[in-house]
């Protein structure tokens, strides 16, 4: 019988006992026959049993062939492996863990001994490490071999393995306690181990059971000295969380005569400045303690503490100022001269403690200016024209990749502007680009649209259809029955203006787009506006309705009265009327309701009700009131279509919304605050939040109300990312005349007192303003001031927020607010808020 024959009867028939026998007559021609069988059957007709297993064992050449082929066992006959065993062994079976860990460490060791295999080291820890969990006798593993004992064990050491698991009360940590208490393994031994362990820094989880594995055997001080080099390494780790033990043990041997203070000063040098502030207040305690008995290294110990004033926490440098105070030299030049460099740094109560360390300067040296200097958030920038067909072709095959929003109305002028001079082999230039199309198939939103649109003018002006054009044909619908019933209002508008602009070059009219920005991010200088109104006026033709809505919603409001001139004497009456939305404050006023133009929605907290599996709770959520308009007006224009509604709209498109209208933008940021950050426990779409909030800053315009519930929920969001941005905004607005601090002070006041987040978060980064520069102590305090008038009952944390009003206070030479002066008489009570109440007082 052939051997494919054979092996398919004794598998199909799951004959096991005939299995082995089968096997060990088989020549190495014959096992690649059988090894090609598993591949073409076993994850196809077959499934894996006991007889695929063990043929892969025996004909599989490699470690990773056998692997791919036999991942699907659960339980492995042992008599059956032996019994192939006995007279054939896989050169790699002894670096296979997949397959060793099916048997336990003591079976696996059994076959070493006999010779069937050899385990390399890493391996040995694996199947060590989780053998305790699957024997009742932890000594049975341990004694059973001598070499468990002294080799194998420290291979627990030297690998990442389960050794940090627990089942029950089997503990890897019970075990090698015990036998060192019994003198099995070297007491000295293992504590050095377990400190190059946590060196080793393969994983927190590891670098954490080590650590505690060392403190869990209770080293002497003894101990600790001789293992100091090893300890003093962990501050090198890139894992703080380990720091606090190690500086606890430090501890235990400061003044003993073998501890290394220099080494110890060196290792220690970059965690003052870390910013958790447990390890760095751990750090001050120890080397407040190393300067009281080393008067030789109080010097470096104070040159230590100084970046701790980089530190924007009260408590730590108040602790870190009185290390220096009592053991730093005022006349020490070093210490003065590194002092110097943190003075705009120090808190109001530090400047006391330290202000003998300051060297007397004559006035004529003391130079007093505010340092910062407000920078533009982003830098606008020409927009370089779309030339020539070639740029055209260019710019086509990059158009659907999420490019600048620009890029589409470039694309769509550029379209209108060579439409008549396209040819033949322009078209197949264009292949890539009506591929890149027919990908967004399955897409929504304007990319769909633009790929509509694009795909739809090919079929036009295509003589002879290419095959792209006639597939993406049959997967597009027409332009015209693009906008469906749930279609989004605003993109309808855009819809409108392809429907346009496919008309104007179906009557081969060559008219610039209005609507194209010449100005990053999405501006239209009213200059360029002009000379593009006087080519229509040249040819008495009327501008695309909605081209002309968008272009006059883009013009940058700068130098008006200029631009009026200008235009009057480019334009006749009739085309300079186009312009009246430039130039007519009332323009708007007069057609839409006033709260959708300044975005002055209301707002209100409510509890939101979230259903779990096992139950449900309720959080607090703010929402902005917004109508949602199910129908809009007959001739809608694109501010209509704007202000009912922007709901199911996500991502590149809202930008591209926002760039569109971007004096009116209130309403966007009001539904995607709704939408995504309307309360703190549940966010959504957090990167889209950021790239959202990045191009409105791009814009530099006042803030709405929708702004600054966005910059709220950003000010306390968990995302360090969003986090980050927000304080940024802050940072770059608080000192700018049309930034409404006390709007924002409301809104955090409110969103405080209502627990809608915690307040630490928001504390903490607003510590960061503090001495940034004079304006913004001055913006500070006047934020605090509305923050705190908003607060109506004391919560969890408020004491952050009054420490940073006392300091600001100080810094700025002022007394109390009358408002936050009353509440602090109600708030008094609460015996967290005496000190800082009466301090706040004092000022």
């Amino acid at each position: 019988m052939l051997i494919e024959d054979e092996f398919k009867t004794l598998y199909l028939n799951y004959r096991i006992k005939e299995i082995v026998p089968f096997l060990k007559k088989l020549k190495p021609k014959d096992k690649k026959e059988v090894v090609a069988l598993l591949k073409k059957h076993i994850h196809k007709e077959w499934g894996h049993n006991t007889i695929s297993l063990l043929a892969a064992l025996a004909c599989c050449k490699t470690k990773n062939e056998f692997e791919r082929l036999a991942p699907g066992y659960f339980s492995i006959p042992v008599e059956a492996v032996e019994d192939l065993f006995e007279s054939y062994q896989p050169d790699w079976l002894g670096e296979s863990y997949p397959f060793l860990r099916e048997f336990n460490y003591l079976k696996v060791l059994e076959w070493e001994q006999k010779g069937f295999l050899q385990l390399n080291d890493e391996s040995i820890a694996l199947l060590l490490a989780t053998s305790i969990f699957s024997n009742d006798n932890s000594d049975e593993i341990v004694f059973t071999f001598p070499v468990t004992l002294t080799s194998h064990i420290w291979f627990l050491f030297q690998y990442e393995s389960d050794i940090t698991a627990h089942y029950g009360e089997r503990d890897w940590k019970k075990v090698l306690k015990g036998l060192v208490e019994s003198k099995a393994i070297d007491r000295s031994r293992l504590l050095q181990e377990s400190l190059k362990a946590v060196n080793l820094n393969v994983s927190k989880e590891h670098n954490a059971w080590f650590l505690e594995l060392f403190a869990y055997l209770e080293p002497t001080d003894k101990e600790i000295v001789e293992l100091q080099d090893e300890l003093l390494m962990i501050f090198h780790s890139t894992q703080h969380s380990l720091f606090l033990g190690i500086l606890k043990m430090i501890n235990q041997i400061i003044t003993d005569s073998a501890f290394k203070t220099e080494d110890f000063l060196y290792a220690a040098t970059s965690l003052i400045t870390l910013p958790t502030k447990n390890i760095v207040n751990a750090l001050l305690v120890t080397v407040e303690k190393m300067a009281k008995n080393n008067p030789q290294y109080q010097e470096e110990i104070c040159l230590l503490v100084l970046p701790v004033f980089l530190n924007k926490d009260k408590a730590l440098q108040i602790k870190g100022a009185k290390i220096i105070a009592r053991y730093g030299n005022p006349e020490s030049e070093k210490i003065q001269q590194h002092l110097f460099l943190y003075r705009e740094s120090l808190l109001s109560d530090t400047k006391l403690l330290l202000e003998k360390f300051f060297i007397e300067k004559n006035e004529s040296e003391i130079i007093e200016e505010d340092v910062y200097q407000k920078t533009s958030w982003y830098i606008s920038e020409s927009i370089a024209s779309v030339e020539t067909i070639d740029d055209f072709i260019f710019l086509a095959s990059q158009i659907f990749n999420n490019n600048k929003t620009y890029h589409f109305d470039q694309f769509l002028e550029a379209i209108i502007r060579f439409n008549s001079e396209l040819k033949k082999e322009h078209f197949n230039q264009l292949e890539p680009a009506f591929n890149a199309a027919l990908k967004l198939k399955e897409t929504k939103g304007l990319h769909h649209l633009l790929a509509t649109f694009f795909i739809h003018y090919g079929l036009l002006k295509q003589e002879k259809k290419s095959q792209v054009l006639l597939t993406a044909g049959s997967e597009f619908p027409l332009l015209e029955n693009w906008s469906e019933e749930k279609t989004p209002f605003i993109l309808k508008a855009y819809h409108q203006l392809l429907l346009d602009i496919l008309e104007l070059l179906k009557q081969n009219k060559n008219l610039p787009l209005l609507c194209v920005p010449d100005c990053t991010p999405c501006w239209i200088t009213v200059h360029h506006l002009v000379d593009k109104l006087r080519i229509y006026q040249q040819q008495n033709e009327d501008p695309i309705s909605m081209d002309w809505q968008i272009a006059v919603l883009r013009v940058k409001k700068e130098k008006l009265d200029e631009a009026e001139k200008y235009a009057k004497e480019k334009l006749n009456k009739k085309y300079f009327e186009l312009l009246n939305p430039v130039f007519d404050q009332d323009y708007f006023r007069e057609r839409y309701e006033n709260v959708y133009l300044e975005g002055n929605f209301k707002w209100e907290f409510s509890d939101r009700k979230i259903y779990r599996w096992n139950g449900s709770e309720e959080i607090p959520q703010l929402l902005i009131s917004l109508e949602n308009k199910s129908e809009i007006p007959v001739n809608a224009t694109f501010l209509d279509y704007l202000f009912s509604s922007c709901r199911r709209v996500y991502n590149h498109d809202l930008i591209h919304i926002l760039y569109t209208a971007p004096y009116f933008s209130g309403c966007i940021f009001a539904r995607k605050y709704n939408e995504t950050l309307s309360n703190a426990v549940y966010q959504y779409d957090i990167k889209g939040n950021i790239e959202f909030f990045n191009a409105w800053m791009k814009l530099d315009l006042p803030f709405q109300t929708g702004h600054y519930l966005f910059l709220s929920a950003g000010l306390f969001n968990k995302d360090k990312t969003f986090y980050g941005i927000a304080f940024e905004v802050l940072v770059n607005k608080a000192v700018s005349e049309d930034f409404e601090l006390q709007k924002l002070g409301l809104i955090l006041g409110k969103m405080i007192s209502f627990e809608w987040a915690p307040v630490k978060r928001l504390a903490d980064g607003l510590s960061g303003l503090i001495n940034l520069s004079t304006r913004h102590n001055i913006a500070l305090e006047k934020l605090l001031i509305a923050i705190l008038s908003a607060v109506e009952k004391p919560v969890f944390n408020l004491k952050k927020l009054l420490e940073l009003y006392y300091e600001v206070l100080r810094q700025n030479r002022t007394v109390s607010d009358k408002t936050v002066h009353g509440l602090l008489k109600e708030w008094e009570k609460e015996n967290n808020l005496k000190k800082i109440i009466h301090q706040i007082k004092s000022t």
